[in-house]
């Protein structure tokens, strides 16, 4: 027995001191690698290679681990080695096609591919690998048939569904991308990233609800993953659900720091939340990422414009022009000049102006239209807008029937704002026993005007913290027979409850001077002035005219009967008053000049305007000043309360309009008080309200048809005592006679054109 044991342990002796063979070692590594235990795969692949051993397996699987180690340079070798020694080995070409597309030389990647294919047609990941290669390569439909070939080959492949369906979705085949990654899923039910590329699919097709399900699902699997927390925050918010968006990103960013674009729409969120502060500081954030970031800086830009920062919002408005040429930021940059009066760079702007909106990204188009008088270009503007942010799957909704009908007005203008100060008495005045009112409102801070509108004797809903969706619902439940939308493109806006459709009829009116470019508004309410028979074509909405002028007044709004003196309002005791109370960015250099010329030929006459921010005060002055006209000759009117403001009117001697953007409100506040306005008829509607105004009062002779008419006019009226005087008179006398303000007839008037409609639609 000693001498077995003495045998064995020489024996064990023997077997430790043997090396093992360079067979056992390649298995040795080859077993490591399929276990995932990479490092030590590496070393033994290394004493091979080390070692002279020339195997192309072992080549080949070493560049596949120093790829995985980010050793990209020295993965190529490895595998171009791999190929040296056998040409016909399709693996290798796969994997340096893999190791090429990395170093981000897509070319020789997609060559490598190919020959990987031409040696083993039936390689299905190969396949697959080029279709990505392909994409990246912008050939779309070459990448989309290598797709269909590795599913061909591998039926189950889900992650070539997926790949697929993203290629689908690019080319815009929407609904084949849904079915391509809805296989993928059905395949690997907990595929995490199918369910987020789902979920992309189904945001650009506007399939919103459920492009939130999908990366709720994706979370759920996955609940690290940082870009489905981002895509989720921008469904919500185009959901209206900005509360939980702001959760989302702000999950994003937990879990990403360095994800620009969560930052950037954080910063969004927090701004269209009246979060202004914590707005600047997460779109900061995004700059440190990236201080070239275009869209970072248009944010900032608008935060700015939000807290009244223009010149600083202009900067950054030509930051981001500089760094991305946004659209955006060009349209912004417009607006900001028009608010700041800053006309320093007029030819910039009329380039922009060429095809902004029109080609490229979509653009809001209310401020455009203050530099800019084309029918055309506003609706093609925003048509381009609605299909770019606002189109979403709409339902066909049909009248019930009813004792009543049942009218909504939406807006979150129910508050001091020219709209609301306009549309009152409607609310009012609508005849409660045919018609159930509903006023759909979000306003963001309620005031007495607000009040006003809930003791109208309608049904007010307070909408403002659901979401769209929910609005969508809760109106739909009101069983409306006519929607009317108060708002369009104007801030606060919610057009897409009107996107989803909440009434059979569906109506643009007041609020947005423009169409709104969708087919789920069907008719804008107008008349023919506004939009005579020639301009139909200008508008996707069918036109619905009034007999009289489209814009609705309060008959009952109360004048001070307190004495002014033109020394309480810092104006010259002796000489003509020209006044424009409009908004200063609705002027611009062109109606300038002209008052520049009445104010040098009409001695001792001054100008006086509304009181706009001090950097707009000193631009207009400095432009009076450039056509030799004295800057104190511009009087500045501050703001004083309304019905006082309305008797300030008297002390003026003639309202002088803008062109491009017509007062409106405020043309009607003047006719109202008194106060004779020269306007000039344009070619969009904003061009044209003076004129429909002018008209229903029964004064058209103070409407003009070009610059040249609009200045030998307003110069012969300031010359002509008398003529003016008569003009004054016969407003007095109409104001109380003709149809614009009387807002009992107007209402009739709406109410047999609502009639009319529901007739027709039965």
């Amino acid at each position: 027995m000693k001498g077995f044991g003495e045998q064995k342990e020489s024996k064990q002796k023997s077997n430790k001191n043997t090396k093992p063979s360079i067979e056992q070692i390649i298995n040795q590594a080859f077993k490591f690698h399929s276990q995932g235990n990479i490092l030590e795969a590496a070393k033994n692949y290394q004493y091979l290679i080390n070692k002279g051993f020339k195997d192309h397996r072992v080549f080949s699987n070493y560049g596949s681990i120093l790829q995985n180690l980010g050793k990209l340079k020295e993965a190529e070798s490895s595998q171009l080695k791999a190929i040296e020694l056998n040409p016909d080995f399709a693996q290798a070409h796969y994997n340096l096609g893999i190791i090429l597309k990395d170093l981000g030389n897509l070319q020789k990647a997609e060559l490598s591919t190919r020959k990987a294919i031409k040696l083993n047609p039936d390689f299905a990941q190969a396949h697959y690998n080029l279709g990505i290669i392909l994409k990246d390569l912008g050939k779309l439909k070459e990448a989309e048939s290598s797709q269909l070939k590795a599913i061909e080959l591998n039926p189950n492949f889900a992650e070539a569904y997926i790949n697929l369906g993203t290629i689908l979705q690019e080319n815009g085949n929407l609904q084949e991308a849904e079915l391509s990654t809805r296989k993928a899923i059905e395949i690997k039910p907990d595929f995490a990233n199918a369910h987020y590329n789902l979920g992309n699919t189904l945001s650009a097709i506007g399939k919103l609800q459920d492009a939130e399900f999908s990366y709720c699902k994706a979370i759920k699997i996955r609940p690290d993953f940082a870009q489905a927390h981002y895509n989720l925050g921008n469904v919500l918010r185009d959901l209206g659900k900005l509360q939980d968006a702001e959760f989302s990103y702000r999950k994003a960013i937990k879990l990403n720091p360095n994800l620009l674009e969560a930052h950037t729409n954080l910063g969004i969120v927090l701004r269209d939340l009246g979060k202004l502060d914590e707005a600047k500081i997460s779109t900061r954030k995004a700059l440190e990422l990236n201080p070239d970031y275009p869209e970072a800086h248009l944010n900032i830009g608008n935060i700015l414009m939000d807290i009244g920062n223009l010149i600083e919002a202009k900067n950054y408005y030509k930051k981001s022009i500089r760094f991305g040429n946004l659209s955006g930021a060009k349209a912004e940059l417009i607006k900001c000049n028009a608010i700041l009066s800053d006309w320093s760079d007029q030819r910039t702007q009329t380039i922009y102006l060429e095809k902004l909106g029109i080609e490229g990204k979509a653009v809001e188009p209310l401020s455009l239209m203050f530099v800019e008088d084309s029918a055309l270009k506003q609706l093609q503007r925003s048509k381009n807008l609605y299909k770019e942010k606002y189109a979403r799957p709409t339902k066909k909704i049909k009248s019930t029937k009813k004792n009543k009908i049942h009218i909504g007005y939406f807006s979150a203008d129910f508050s001091v704002h020219p709209v609301m100060q306009l549309i009152a008495p409607l609310f009012e005045l609508h005849d409660k026993s045919r018609f159930e009112i509903y006023l759909y409102s979000f306003v963001p801070i309620e005031d007495k005007n607000t009040e006003r509108a809930k003791k109208s004797g309608c049904i007010f809903r307070d909408i403002k913290y659901l979401s769209d969706i929910e609005a969508v619902q809760l109106a739909r439940s009101d069983k409306l027979d006519i929607a009317v939308d108060l708002m369009g493109y104007t801030a606060n806006n919610r057009m897409p409850i009107f996107s989803y459709r909440v009434a059979p009829i569906q109506i643009n009116f007041l609020g947005y001077p423009g169409s709104i470019g969708s087919d789920t508004i069907d008719y804008i309410l107008a008349d023919k002035i506004v939009i005579p028979n020639n301009h139909e074509q200008f508008y996707t909405e069918k036109i619905l005219r009034m007999p009289s002028c489209y814009l609705c007044n309060d008959d009952k709004i109360k004048i001070d009967k307190e004495p002014l003196f033109r020394k309480d309002f810092n104006l010259p005791d002796q000489g003509f008053i020209f006044t424009c109370f409009n908004h200063n960015k609705k002027i611009t250099p062109n109606e300038f000049d002209i008052w520049m010329r009445l104010l040098i030929k009409i001695k001792g006459s001054v100008l006086w305007l509304r009181q706009p921010n001090e950097w707009a005060v000193r631009n207009l002055q400095r432009e009076a000043e450039k056509r030799n006209v004295d800057a104190n000759r511009l009087i500045f009117a501050s703001k004083v309360p309304f019905s006082k403001h309305l008797a300030r009117h008297s002390l003026g001697d003639l309202g002088l309009d803008t062109f491009n953007y017509n007062g409106h409100a405020t043309t009607t506040d003047a006719l109202w008080s008194g106060l004779p306005i020269l306007t000039k008829m344009g070619e969009s509607f904003t061009a044209r309200v003076s004129s429909t105004l002018l008209t229903s009062i029964g004064i058209p002779e103070l409407i003009t048809y070009d610059e040249n008419e609009y200045e030998n006019t307003a110069l012969r009226l300031a010359s002509n005592e008398d003529e003016l005087f008569e003009l004054k008179s016969r407003i007095a006398k109409l104001r109380d006679k003709s149809p614009l303000f009387n807002s009992k007839l107007y209402t009739q008037d709406l109410e047999n054109i609502y009639l009319e409609l529901m007739i027709e639609s039965s």
